[in-house]
């Protein structure tokens, strides 16, 4: 697979260990207007240390599943358990190496398509669910995961289809139909919680900096080139128009209402019984 360069930006931007929503202890209370860069970052670590805690007590061996740049690896490890990291990005694979020096073993592939020379007790899919196929990934889990282990799983769910084909409903899988395939493949959900709420902040801090900052400069941009130069304007629009509006179109994923309204972000623990 190739580099996620979106991931790429994200983690060079940000300049955080972590690629995930992060966590709000108290969401309502959070101006999203003056959210800071450290205050996102600490809601990141929130986020690993809320989600670890749903680890049992005799889970030793973890796999980390969509890894990332290692973020959730590193905290795993200062925890004392023993982590082995899986993700198909060729850029990640090379963050690992520099970060861990062959320490962490590095699974470069997809989920689907991993073929594991071992058990583990804990199967950790942190952001990556919506990312593996439902079926395959749940076969996969069954021949990676001993009998009595986990997979925990950290993600948004679709819960409502209304068949408008948002971006919404593309981004997600049914948590009805992942239930079912979950529980045909011997794992039975033993935890859950609902973390929509706490994940939300983040959703609406990044659509304030987009409405304070991103689209007033491709405006003003927009208006300098059609005076200045319309003719390059005319050509740019005719070769990235339909482009660029369908990824304006995905601005839609920053909402936190339509995201409410199609989604939840959900933390499930799942036990491997038969």
């Amino acid at each position: 697979m190739p580099i996620d360069h979106v991931l790429k930006l994200y983690s060079e931007s940000i300049r955080s260990p972590y690629l995930h929503y992060g966590f709000w202890d108290n969401p309502e209370a959070v101006n999203t207007d003056e959210i800071t860069l450290d205050e996102m970052v600490a809601a990141q670590e929130r986020y690993i240390e809320h989600l670890a805690s749903f680890i049992p007590e005799d889970v030793k061996t973890i796999l980390d599943v969509g890894a990332g740049i290692g973020g959730n690896s590193s905290y795993l490890l200062s925890r004392g358990y023993q982590v082995e990291a899986l993700s198909p990005d060729e850029y990640q694979e090379k963050v690992f190496a520099e970060k861990y020096n062959g320490e962490v073993k590095f699974h470069r592939t997809k989920f689907e398509s991993f073929e594991p020379e071992k058990q583990y007790d804990l199967v950790l899919e942190s952001e990556s669910v919506c990312y593996i196929q439902i079926e395959l990934g749940w076969i996969t889990a069954r021949k990676t995961i001993r009998d009595g282990g986990y997979l925990l799983a950290s993600d948004y769910f679709l819960h409502h289809n209304d068949g408008s084909g948002d971006w919404h409903i593309k981004a997600a899988h049914d948590e009805n139909n992942y239930m079912k395939i979950a529980e045909k493949y011997g794992f039975k959900l033993i935890r859950e919680y609902d973390q929509t709420d706490n994940t939300m902040p983040t959703l609406d801090g990044t659509k304030a900096f987009l409405e304070r900052f991103i689209y007033p400069t491709v405006e003003f941009s927009s208006n300098y080139m059609d005076k200045s130069h319309p003719f390059i304007l005319k050509i740019l629009k005719k070769a990235f128009g339909k482009k660029v509006g369908a990824k304006m179109k995905q601005l839609s994923l920053v909402d936190s209402d339509e995201f409410r309204k199609y989604k939840r972000y959900m933390i499930y623990l799942f036990q491997k019984v038969n």
